[in-house]
């Protein structure tokens, strides 16, 4: 009696959570670029949108610069290897620029979802055809407390909990920012290494296995370096470099 009770009120749940999703879907929900109401309540961009996305289909492991086949490396890049292969769905610019000012300044955390999506659909693209192998662990850059506060999410742990998601990989918090450094949006190369030496901490062992660190915009790749050095000087560790869009400097 009690496994018979207990079935019933499993099958009126479960319609109620489909009637309360079909109510859901009736509602306006509607395309972060292009307002049309997309497809689903929990679609953040309509088909016509996420089809536009930018997505270059060959990109080079260390600059992301386009190749015109599959290989890892561009010829300067494979003069010099990268320690760590970076990982990104194409160049900042619109809609992708825009997609990610709204997630960093507007507070528009549902963003996150669509814009991890597609950086897994990058990382899903590589590893089929051999060019990276599936990391064991996700680490996003940390932000400082002070800015945490301030801004009240990390757009980056928000993109690395999408990715967690969708590629099924353990997401790990073991570091923190320690030190508040001041924007790097003026700096060069090597002023945003030396205002960043220093801006990590481990709060914690990190298991083995190989880490990915997760970004939004990788630019010299200088915060993604020092995460990366602060890992590796107590934990020796395969490190590769994430992020949904890459710039350089003007």
């Amino acid at each position: 009696m009690k496994l018979l009770t207990a079935s019933v009120a499993l099958n009126l749940f479960e319609a109620l959570i489909k009637k309360s999703q079909q109510l859901r879907n009736v509602l306006p929900h509607c395309c972060l670029l292009c307002d049309q109401q997309t497809a689903d309540y929990r679609e953040h961009l309509c088909i016509v949108c996420r089809a536009d996305l930018p997505f270059p289909m060959h990109l080079c492991l260390g600059c992301a610069i386009p190749l015109t086949k599959q290989q890892p490396w561009c010829g300067q890049c494979q003069t010099n290897p990268p320690t760590h292969k970076l990982i990104t769905c194409a160049n900042y610019a619109t809609p992708l620029k825009q997609l990610i000012t709204s997630l960093k300044y507007k507070d528009n955390q549902l963003v996150a979802d669509e814009l991890a999506r597609h950086l897994a659909r990058r990382v899903r693209l590589l590893i089929a055809t051999d060019l990276l192998s599936k990391p064991h662990y996700l680490i996003a850059v940390p932000l400082h407390p002070k800015r945490l506060r301030q801004r009240g999410y990390n757009q980056a742990q928000l993109i690395a909990q999408g990715l967690s998601r969708d590629l099924d990989i353990e997401l790990l918090d073991g570091v923190e920012r320690v030190i508040n450094t001041p924007t790097q949006t003026s700096l060069d190369a090597a002023a945003r290494m030396r205002n960043l030496r220093g801006a990590f901490t481990l709060n914690t062992t990190l298991p083995a296995g190989t880490i990915a660190l997760i970004d939004d915009v990788f630019t010299t790749g200088s915060t993604m370096q020092e995460l990366a050095a602060t890992i590796t000087r107590q934990h020796p560790r395969q490190i590769q470099f994430w992020s949904v869009a890459h710039t350089t400097i003007e």
